[in-house]
């Protein structure tokens, strides 16, 4: 018993996540501001805004995504409008990427919250470049939810599954994950110029962000164009939950590769549970599930253990207060 217990305690995984639940009490302790938000500015307000519960059918959108994504960018200045649940708002403003983390945050709110929808207009400060960047705007967005909802969070590392990301074999990419070259054509979704005309689904424009269209074998095609490993795996997690074979899990990249690719997938869609009923026979296209095809188009394996994951804590938060 004592020789089992020996190998236990000295077992890299066990010693790992005991480091990760150490970590964690520090961190809420003394918590870090990501590196993203340093290079915005570390805190910003906005000069002026007014934020109003919004009807449950409310159609207002707006010029700013609540999501958590660097590639849609709408907003081209002038004032900021949106709208969205309060859940929607620190997604967007703490840049939550880990999709598996929304329906924790969502868990955590009252339940005024869980239901409300919210619109924003609001003023940005001026500042150096005119138009506030898309992490600018997350800032402005932070300091707002903390005056108006009182809200405060804090990150922990804790045990969790996940699926951890690796190459299937060590340092052979599949042939579908390609790094992106730096003079490659790829534009984001708000440019309005050079975009490559074309009518065919089949062929859409070349853009650095996750585009998933259906091809002409009735495959679904996703491409990621300019990201990390790391973003990739996001991308992967909410593809993967929605369409494939994935259980709602963080995907933490060990791959090693460093810099930014382009990965493209074709496979079978999962299929939803309920058909429409005017919908006519179709046959199943022939292709294979997301998870095989990740791994012999792109070289890339989903592996399930226990691993340190980031996980938000929500602290407190009140009622929308005046505006």
């Amino acid at each position: 018993m004592q020789n089992c217990c020996q190998r236990l305690a000295q077992s890299p995984w066990l010693v790992l996540l005991a480091a990760a639940v150490a970590h964690s009490a520090t961190l809420a302790q003394t918590p870090i501001a990501p590196t993203w938000q340093v290079a915005a500015g570390g805190k910003l307000e906005f000069e002026v805004a007014a934020i109003r519960q919004a009807g449950p059918s409310s159609s207002e959108i707006g010029n700013v995504d609540l999501d958590s994504s660097d590639y849609f960018v709408r907003y081209t200045g002038g004032l900021v409008t949106t709208s969205g649940s309060l859940t929607n708002y620190i997604i967007f403003a703490y840049k939550i990427e880990d999709a598996s983390e929304y329906p924790r945050v969502q868990a955590q709110l009252p339940r005024w919250a869980q239901t409300a929808q919210f619109y924003l207009e609001a003023r940005p400060p001026a500042l150096p470049g005119a138009i506030p960047t898309k992490d600018q705007l997350r800032l402005m967005v932070q300091s707002l939810l903390a005056d108006r909802f009182k809200l405060v969070l804090h990150t922990e590392i804790r045990p969790h599954p996940a699926y951890l990301l690796t190459l299937d074999r060590p340092g052979a990419p599949g042939s579908l994950l390609q790094q992106h070259p730096e003079d490659a054509l790829c534009t984001r979704a708000s440019d309005q110029t050079d975009r490559p005309a074309t009518k065919s689904l089949s062929a859409p424009p070349p853009r650095c962000e996750l585009i998933v269209w259906r091809t002409d074998s009735g495959l679904t095609h996703m491409r990621i164009m300019a990201h990390t490993m790391s973003q990739i795996a996001g991308e992967l997690s909410n593809v993967g939950v929605t369409m494939g074979d994935m259980e709602q899990l963080p995907v933490l990249d060990r791959t090693g590769l460093t810099g930014r690719f382009d990965l493209n997938l074709e496979f079978v869609r999962r299929k939803s549970n309920t058909r429409p009923s005017n919908e006519g026979f179709e046959e199943a296209p022939v292709g294979p599930t997301f998870i095989e095809a990740l791994k012999k188009q792109d070289g890339l394996k989903l592996v399930k253990q226990i691993g340190p994951v980031t996980t938000w804590v929500i602290d407190h938060v009140e009622p929308l207060s005046g505006n």
